[in-house]
């Protein structure tokens, strides 16, 4: 099976992508987690938002690394230099790629933290430990 490099951006802008967006996501009657995520992107699209689709073994660089995950470049690069964010230099060079993966493990961690604080938040409030 050969396999083919997925590298769209779904432009809401661009005539006829809103409609058909819209079209196909009335279509999938799917319930997987598949046909719901396809149908989120599709939704999405047709809501006018702009929808990039990546391999989570695609590259990018520390600028589009930094907006996947709502943070500055220099943030990434600091990431990057800790060593909590992999990440390649091209070859002769001092610029940085970063697999998507790696970018969506941040995320994830990230996220994973920030519930963690919220929990520990919420218990210490529920247990009127924050009172004075």
């Amino acid at each position: 099976m050969a396999t083919h490099a997925i590298r769209a951006s779904l432009d809401p802008a661009r005539p006829g992508v809103r409609s058909a967006a819209r079209r196909l996501a009335a279509h999938l009657d799917d319930d997987s987690e598949v046909g719901n995520a396809v149908r989120s992107m599709l939704d999405d699209v047709a809501h006018g938002a702009r929808v990039v689709v990546l391999r989570t073994d695609d590259e990018v660089t520390p600028a589009k690394a930094a907006e996947m995950i709502g943070v500055t470049r220099q943030y990434v690069d600091r990431l990057c230099e800790d060593g909590a964010l992999a990440f390649r230099r091209l070859p002769g060079s001092r610029h940085r790629r970063i697999r998507v993966q790696d970018v969506l493990d941040v995320v994830g961690e990230r996220d994973a933290r920030r519930a963690g604080g919220d929990a520990l938040r919420a218990a210490i409030t529920d247990a009127g430990l924050d009172e004075e």
